[in-house]
């Protein structure tokens, strides 16, 4: 039995005038091409509390189109073909480029590898069956660095959650993602973890990382923080915030109301030109700072009465 073979593809790589751009697909799609994208140029900026993203308005943008053939191509014959494009295009196109795409071999998603928050005390991909002798493991299906622990501002909540939470605590955690400081404070021992996010995806993620971790007791809630607790006062030991340090102080008033009068406040995503704006309006609500951690522009604090 013949073996099916694996689909060949070549990349067209286009600079057309932006104006133009929808023309130049619509001429692409007619001559059958219908893997067609245009690369949008953004402009990184620095805002109060991180950074901003904006697409660059530019008089010529670059189409990347791709189409199968059923032959495999030489040097000469991926010319050939781009003077053919070229040809085709006419006045809408400044340049072609034809070349082979290089093949993925491999899903990134599966370069997560294990991260050790601390000796003993690791982060592992599902796939990860290796285990240390005494091992604390939270296993994670990695999606972006900010749910895995690579992000500095994860990593130091999980090592401030590791060494602060206590048997028997409770513990709130704002703005959850994929449930990662939510599933650590659980396995330190607390009783009680909510998880708070806008996100309804949260639901479906905390869930299936309660299962992968054999773990229960994490009540996850999807809305509005100040809906939450409307009722809740001096209940928690320790309520994490990794969202920022802006949204840290639009918090406060929340924070200090649901976080018990010797509770613990931790307060990540904070930029380190925020850092002393947050120390502040926390200096004034009465706080001071036990814990510091800081990896590249990004900063963490601990807070307490």
């Amino acid at each position: 039995m013949k073996m099916e073979e694996e689909a060949r593809y070549i990349e067209y790589r286009l600079t057309v005038d932006t104006v133009r751009a929808e023309e130049a697909i619509a001429a692409l799609q007619m001559r059958g091409i219908e893997y067609v994208w245009q690369d949008a140029p953004f402009e990184t900026f620095v805002t109060e509390d991180g950074y901003g993203y904006q697409e660059l308005e530019t008089e010529q943008t670059v189409l990347r189109a791709y189409e199968e053939r059923a032959e495999e191509l030489s040097p000469e014959g991926l010319a050939m073909l781009g003077e053919q494009m070229r040809s085709s295009l006419g006045e809408l196109v400044h340049s072609v480029e034809v070349s082979v795409p290089q093949a993925v071999t491999e899903d990134p998603v599966y370069q997560f590898t294990a991260l050790e928050v601390r000796p003993g005390l690791m982060v592992r991909p599902p796939w990860d069956e290796v285990r240390e002798s005494g091992e604390l493991t939270i296993l994670i299906e990695p999606a972006a660095a900010f749910g895995t622990g690579m992000h500095p501002t994860t990593r130091h909540c999980l090592e401030l959650i590791d060494k602060l939470v206590r048997a028997g605590d409770r513990v709130a955690d704002l703005g959850a993602g994929s449930g990662i400081l939510s599933l650590l404070a659980r396995k330190k021992g607390a009783a009680e973890v909510v998880a708070v996010d806008l996100n309804p995806s949260t639901a479906s993620s905390l869930d299936y990382h309660m299962e992968l971790n054999e773990l229960g007791g994490i009540e996850v809630c999807i809305g509005d923080v100040f809906a939450q607790f409307a009722e809740v006062e001096r209940h928690y030991d320790l309520v994490a915030v990794n969202i920022g340090g802006k949204e840290a102080i639009e918090l406060e008033q929340l924070l200090s109301r649901i976080v018990k009068e010797d509770g613990m406040l931790l307060l990540s995503g904070i930029v380190e030109w925020m850092e002393e704006q947050v120390v502040s309006h926390f200096a004034t609500a009465g706080y001071s700072t036990v814990e510091r951690r800081q990896g590249d522009e990004w900063v963490t604090l601990a807070v307490k009465r």
